[in-house]
């Protein structure tokens, strides 16, 4: 657990970084344009404590199956608990890595970049290699049907996945991002919903700042 702290300080580190492109899988589908500002719909969110309640729910079920075993005195054949402690862990990490409100994303031929509010970029290159190191660990990304997903491998075996999928109408984004480690026995999953918005009409003026990442503020533009 004391190294997946040393990660959260680390990607804290690097909110005001651009990570290297990461190169996609080539697929016959169109790739939708996911260019825009987008903001966070809380109404249509996970909650990261939502989903470690379930987690704990499930838990003590799993547990009173067993127990229950055990008074007939069966043999209990149900998947491994985990630990626990590393579990809290995990959500923890998982609210630090979805915390954005606002994201920014630039996309052409090539290259599919998403600026996300107090936190690093992610990067897409559309041509070449599949996997690349980066900052944190080796970094990937690919095209599934119209999705666009990115998966970064930690050393220790902590595993960060971002899956986006834009709505037909264009108007909102789902990120979708899954985060695993050994010696938990289920992924930590949340669901951010994004819609998209004009930063003009909203007065929000947006900067890159070196310890914070992309900061955006309601503060009119004195220019």
């Amino acid at each position: 657990m004391g190294d997946w702290l040393g990660y959260a300080v680390l990607i804290g580190l690097l909110s005001g970084c651009v990570s290297e492109p990461a190169y996609v899988v080539s697929s016959d589908l169109p790739i939708p344009d996911f260019a825009g500002h987008w903001e966070i719909d809380y109404a249509r969110s996970d909650s990261v404590q939502t989903q470690l309640n379930a987690s704990f729910r499930e838990v003590q079920r799993e547990l009173r199956r067993r127990r229950e075993a055990a008074e007939r005195g069966a043999t209990y054949q149900g998947a491994p608990l985990g630990n626990l402690d590393r579990l809290v862990a995990l959500a923890k990490m998982a609210e630090l890595v979805t915390e954005s409100e606002l994201l920014e994303v630039f996309q052409d031929r090539r290259l599919v970049r998403i600026e996300r509010e107090n936190s690093f970029a992610l990067s897409c290159s559309l041509e070449g290699d599949q996997s690349v190191p980066s900052q944190l660990g080796a970094e990937r990304c690919w095209w599934d049907g119209r999705q666009l997903n990115f998966s970064v491998l930690l050393p220790d075996g902590l595993t960060i996945k971002h899956r986006f999928a834009r709505s037909d109408d264009g108007l909102s984004i789902a990120q979708r991002t899954a985060l695993s480690a050994p010696g938990v026995s289920r992924e930590v999953e949340v669901v951010r919903i994004f819609s998209r918005f004009d930063p003009a009409a909203r007065g929000f003026r947006c900067t890159q700042t070196l310890s914070r990442g992309r900061v955006c503020t309601t503060e009119p533009d004195e220019s």
